[in-house]
């Protein structure tokens, strides 16, 4: 057991070399809904021993809530669930604080809440605002917070100097390890080295087709029949409306689409070609050098789709209401007698222009012309109910969206391609398959060349390959210079790494497509050298290296150490109760619930056993059970702080 007292006392020297900041997440901790949003979010079991022990000492409410609080600062990205699983260690590091006399003081607090703002900058003197504005209880809970962190710090480069403090040597010989280059050589094959071997007849292709022939197979596609209502269509039929408006709502039309002209209001009795005349003449930079004629279509288009002390833009109201009644006619029409092209013919009838779909699969990841409709929706239509129609938001002039109909108009099903529809797909497989055989035989044979310690240049020469010469290149990341195949360049990385200088490795094969289970490459890399880091780039990336591999550590001791004492310190609360008393008695590991044992360790099985009294039966137990809640010899799996409550009932007549 390491002895932290007297490292403590002896070693604090160490302390600053190794330390781990604490970050403050100031703004966030005191927005107003700040506590609900982090640490209000579920309630607790409450009353005696439902949370827990920490040495046998039963764990108060008050202390639960504040190690809850803590929990959220540090764990609250990760979720809910994580947070309420990392309360018992915020706890133990409470009472940790206590055994080894860490003693964060107020002003040890405000001392480092000034030097964060000294560092700060140019945000320092809001910083300093921000808090000098706080009220007294805030204050307070933050003063409470960051001596909860700032122990924790202690405790962390406790944890750090007694096991694991990483020497400036340990972490030299890593960083010079990681930032060595190499280089090295290659040959490599590709089964596309094999094309011109391949011989190919249509006997070849159709024995392959035969013995493959679902690979070919086409999938159900489908396509639709749609038209659309867009709000531009339907100008003629908002103009008659606009000009039966009231004046207040022509008023309010006009100042929203021109709200810099002070006038316009001024001309809402005015005709639409008549506004455009003076909008032409007033807004000459938004109308420079158009015709008249481009003028009146612009105003016009603008004044019908625009929203304003209305559901949407006159036109839109028009354009969806004609989009509802042709599909409320469609609608009647297809229920009383489906037929796919019932769409086709009624838009043929009211001079709607129809639009089809492409052929689609299930896997397409969008349906062409019609982006709000899903392929997953397309595949759940059926004869009876081929129908999807789209509502304008009438929110605006929706020219972008505009009201559509659509049906289902065509079901190709699945069908098996033909061997001449599918003969250059088939010819291109096989030619594939075919090719890496070859490649593999040759493998075998560089394989035995290998073996018989034959130079690489000449194993190169003897299958008509070139010997590519690569790098300087790193163990990780990035492209290798002289690669010529970019995909194999991890491979080839890690193979490189594994060998001594002037070795050559085994034939390697590999994928380069998305194919993988086929290896249609194979690779032979000799290492000719390593370059070790430069100078330069050690001395001026070393320090900050050192710093994180201590500052990894460090936190690794930390959690390791910390979890070891959790689990020696914390114990889950768990009891058992009867519902009703008199009807029954319950046993919690053998002994009866009222003296069994309270508090048990992490993953412990505690057996638990409910005896109806005479005249009743067990019916269920109550709270989390995972399985047998039916059963009255059951166990529980201690993981958090639970109970559980016999539920017995009168025995009926038959089972007297």
């Amino acid at each position: 057991m390491l002895d932290f007292q007297k490292i403590r006392n002896k070693q604090k020297w160490l302390f600053a070399l190794i330390a781990i900041p604490v970050i403050f997440g100031f703004v966030i901790l005191f927005t107003p809904d700040a506590e609900d949003r982090l640490f209000g979010r579920n309630n607790i079991a409450t009353g005696e021993g439902t949370l827990g022990s920490v040495d046998d000492k039963p764990v108060t409410r008050n202390e639960w809530m504040v190690a809850r609080e803590l929990a959220g600062l540090t764990f609250g990205r990760f979720g809910d669930s994580f947070v309420e699983e990392k309360i018992p260690d915020v706890l133990v590091e409470m009472k940790l604080m206590k055994d080894y006399s860490i003693n964060i003081s107020q002003a040890d607090v405000i001392k480092q809440l000034n030097e964060q703002i000294q560092s700060a900058g140019a945000s320092g003197e809001q910083m300093r605002k921000y808090y000098a504005n706080l009220t007294n209880k805030e204050a307070n809970t933050f003063i409470q917070r960051q001596k909860h962190f700032m122990g924790v710090a202690q405790l962390r480069r406790l944890a750090a100097v007694g096991s694991a403090l990483v020497s400036a040597k340990e972490a030299e010989i890593k960083f010079r390890e990681e930032n060595e280059e190499f280089e090295a050589e290659a040959v490599i094959l590709s089964h596309t080295n094999y094309f011109p071997l391949v011989q190919i007849d249509d006997a070849k292709l159709q024995a392959y087709y035969t013995n493959s022939i679902s690979k070919y197979r086409l999938s159900e596609s489908r396509q639709l029949s749609y038209v659309t209502f867009p709000p531009t269509n339907y100008l003629d039929q908002a103009e008659a409306k606009y000009n039966k408006l009231p004046e207040t709502d022509r008023k309010s039309l006009l100042q929203n689409c021109w709200p810099t002209d002070t006038n316009i209001t001024d001309k809402a009795s005015l005709s639409i070609v008549d506004l455009a005349s003076y909008v032409a003449t007033v807004q000459t930079n938004e109308f420079a050098d158009m015709k008249i004629e481009e003028v009146t279509a612009q105003v016009r288009e603008k004044l019908l789709t625009t929203s304003v002390g209305l559901k949407a833009g006159l036109a839109v109201i028009e354009a969806y209401t004609a989009g509802e009644d042709f599909q409320a006619s469609l609608r009647s029409t297809y229920d009383a007698k489906p037929e796919f092209d019932t769409l086709d013919k009624m838009a043929l009838l009211q001079n709607l222009e129809v639009r089809t779909t492409p052929p689609m699969r299930r896997d397409l990841p969008f349906v062409p012309g019609l982006q709000r409709v899903t392929p997953a929706e397309v595949f759940a239509l059926t004869a009876t109910n081929a129908l999807i129609n789209g509502a304008s938001s009438l929110s605006g002039a929706g020219n972008a969206d505009p009201y559509f109909v659509a049906s289902l108009k065509k079901i190709t099903p699945a069908r098996d391609r033909s061997f001449a529809e599918a003969k250059p797909l088939i010819t291109e497989d096989y030619k594939k398959a075919e090719s890496i055989k070859l490649l593999n035989e040759a493998g075998e044979k560089i394989s035995q060349a290998l073996k018989d310690e034959k130079p690489l240049a000449d194993i190169a020469k003897e299958n008509n390959l070139s010997v590519l010469q690569l790098g300087p290149f790193g163990r990780s990341g990035g492209t290798i210079e002289g690669l010529d195949t970019p995909a194999l360049a991890e491979d080839l990385r890690a193979e490189v790494t594994g060998l001594d200088t002037g070795a050559t490795s085994e034939l390697i094969t590999s994928s380069t497509d998305n194919d993988v289970t086929d290896h249609e490459v194979a690779f032979l890399v000799k290492l000719k050298g390593k370059q070790p880091v430069s100078k330069e780039t050690f001395d001026k990336e070393f320090p900050d290296y050192l710093e994180n591999e201590r500052r990894i550590a460090a936190g690794s001791a930390y959690t390791a150490w910390l979890d070891e004492k959790t689990k020696a310190s914390y114990k889950y609360s768990f009891n058992a109760y009867v519902e009703t008393k008199d009807t029954g008695t319950v046993t919690v590991d053998g002994k009866a619930s009222e003296t069994a044992e309270k508090y048990f360790g992490s993953n412990t099985v505690v057996p638990i056993i409910a005896t109806p009294a005479k005249g009743y039966e067990f019916k269920e137990w109550q709270g989390t059970m995972r399985e047998g809640q039916s059963n009255p010899n059951n166990s529980v799996l201690i993981i958090d702080n639970s109970s559980r409550t016999a539920v017995f009932v009168p025995k009926t007549e038959e089972a007297k």
